[in-house]
């Protein structure tokens, strides 16, 4: 089940706003005009931000990813095809392209994505942490300190123990 939330209207578009049961609790997926995820969280919204059907569009690319969600969750999707734009600093986005690349199954340490940038490791972590579109952006790939439960479920999805919730 999805409910659909008011649209935000960033400085240069429209975001639609959508809430989505998982297995993995609430999440929020934001998709741009052209149907492009600019956002996908675990986390829940307020419900009172309720609005009207958003375009045809924008429902056929929530269920799109909502179909990838379940793909992936079950084991049988290890490449996600939804078109991404995350919102972040040049250095951010080249963060993120590294950490896209990561194959599944595998794992990095912040050290190596950052030595493979010639950037600072703290750097990778606040990139990891500030990523928009989990899951899509496979920062559960990267090994980060004081992580919660759920990249560690997500890793152990991707090494074929399947999902165990968290």
């Amino acid at each position: 089940m999805a409910r659909v939330y008011r649209a935000c209207h960033h400085p240069f578009m429209v975001l639609w706003h959508y809430e989505l049961t998982t297995p993995m609790g609430p999440m929020r997926a934001a998709f741009d005009g052209r149907g492009r995820l600019r956002e996908l969280a675990v986390e829940a919204l307020d419900p009172r931000k309720t609005s009207p059907l958003p375009p045809k569009e924008q429902r056929e690319a929530k269920r799109f990813l909502d179909r990838q969600l379940e793909a992936y969750l079950a084991g049988t999707l290890r490449t996600f095809t939804v078109p991404l734009d995350p919102e972040g600093s040049s250095l951010e986005q080249r963060i993120w392209e590294v950490v896209h690349a990561i194959p599944y199954g595998r794992a990095q340490k912040p050290a190596e994505i950052a030595a493979s940038l010639q950037v600072d490791e703290d750097l990778v972590v606040m990139a990891c942490a500030a990523n928009p579109i989990v899951l899509l952006i496979p920062s559960h790939r990267v090994i980060l300190p004081g992580e919660g439960p759920l990249p560690r479920a997500l890793r152990d999805l991707e090494s074929g123990l399947g999902w165990r919730g968290l």
